[in-house]
């Protein structure tokens, strides 16, 4: 493999559908501890991104942060929640260790509760 890539996709569990026009957010996190966005994408209709978060050659070893703005996403799509949102965003940590492999981060979401793994 030449390089690895680091993907999601959201899955909207209360519509049974895509979660399309989903905005998530990609951070660095730093010696500090202390993230750093370096990347903002939305999810397409099949509730991915166009293209990776990071793309062959993009992916380095080291501690990420996902954040997924689930509030947004659900009140835009007229779904029945409380102001403010139970779940508004919700951030994902994981540790890359290997730069050729691929790492996918699926999510499933509604608005009482998640799911996220490491998928393949």
């Amino acid at each position: 493999m030449v390089g690895g890539t680091l993907t999601t996709n959201v899955l909207d569990t209360a519509r049974g559908r895509p979660a399309a026009g989903l905005r998530i957010d990609l951070a660095v996190i730093g010696p500090d501890g202390r993230p750093r966005r370096v990347k903002t994408m939305t999810t397409d209709a099949d509730g991915r991104t166009e293209t990776p978060l990071l793309a062959a050659g993009e992916l380095q070893p080291g501690r990420y942060e996902l954040t997924f703005h689930v509030g947004a996403y659900f009140k835009a799509v007229g779904a029945a929640v409380t102001d403010p949102p139970f779940i508004d965003q919700i951030p994902v940590r994981v540790a890359i260790t290997d730069p050729a492999a691929h790492y996918s981060v699926p999510l499933f979401v509604s608005p009482w509760g998640y799911a996220v793994y490491r998928g393949s």
